[in-house]
């Protein structure tokens, strides 16, 4: 077999893994593939490639959980997100991105190892941070793209039912991934050589998708929490990694 045949079967099986999680989940997707696929593709090929198929999934999981979307949360967080974006650009002009990215990843890797070590349960925290996060999301978003597991915090704490959870992350993602989709449109990002992989993805994603539904449909509640966090902090351990 040829390397780039090889690479081809990593791509498909990377995608179909990660948007299994993300099935699951509702989230997920993203740093798991550029985990794995950072490592044999460029990564300027691979985001605006995940973003459109992430976009797929996301419509999909939410018109199939429309019925469970919480629209109030959905619209807080995506309020807040987007009045911390422009102060994101200004951020990303201003301060270093290498510690703005280990800063965020230090306070996710806190929040989702003290969840997981049962931690929520003895030190009671305001509700208003858990707002905040959402501003702080759009601003880490608007400098370094990588806001999203701040508003998944938010949606932890305050959807706890595993359904609720990942049809109103859905919504929410649909919104700024198509921004992003708008974005990358207008300004040339996307190329040709992106296209054959965004087809091939959507069809890992679809085969992914299935599967998580099936899976997301039959884990307890508590097992599913504890994947959640599991994943923030697999999120925040990324995002410790140094850039470049």
């Amino acid at each position: 077999m040829q390397t780039g045949v090889q690479s081809w079967v990593v791509f498909c099986l990377v995608f179909a893994l990660a948007h299994l999680v993300q099935g699951i989940t509702g989230f997920g997707a993203v740093v798991l593939t550029l985990a794995f696929l950072a490592f044999v593709f460029p990564v300027k090929l691979l985001v605006p490639v995940l973003v459109v198929v992430s976009l797929a999934q996301m419509i999909c999981i939410a018109i199939a959980g429309r019925r469970q979307i919480h629209w109030r949360h959905a619209g807080i967080i995506l309020l807040l997100a987007l009045a911390g974006l422009p102060l994101g650009y200004l951020v990303y002009r201003w301060l270093p991105a290498e510690g703005l990215k280990i800063a965020l990843g230090a306070f996710v890797v806190l929040v989702a190892g003290g969840n997981l070590l049962g931690l929520r349960t003895r030190v009671e925290v305001p509700g208003i941070f858990y707002y905040g996060l959402n501003v702080l999301g759009g601003i880490f978003q608007g400098a370094l793209a990588t806001g999203g597991p701040l508003l998944i915090i938010y949606a932890a704490r305050m959807l706890e039912h595993k359904a609720a959870f990942r049809a109103t992350l859905a919504l929410v993602w649909i919104a700024l991934n198509a921004i992003l989709c708008v974005t990358y449109l207008s300004t040339g990002v996307f190329t040709a050589p992106m296209l054959p992989m965004i087809g091939l993805g959507i069809g890992c994603m679809a085969l992914g998708t299935v599967l998580g539904a099936l899976v997301h449909a039959r884990i307890p509640q508590k097992p599913f929490r504890v994947l959640v966090f599991s994943l923030l902090l697999v999120s925040g351990l990324a995002l410790l990694v140094p850039l470049g």
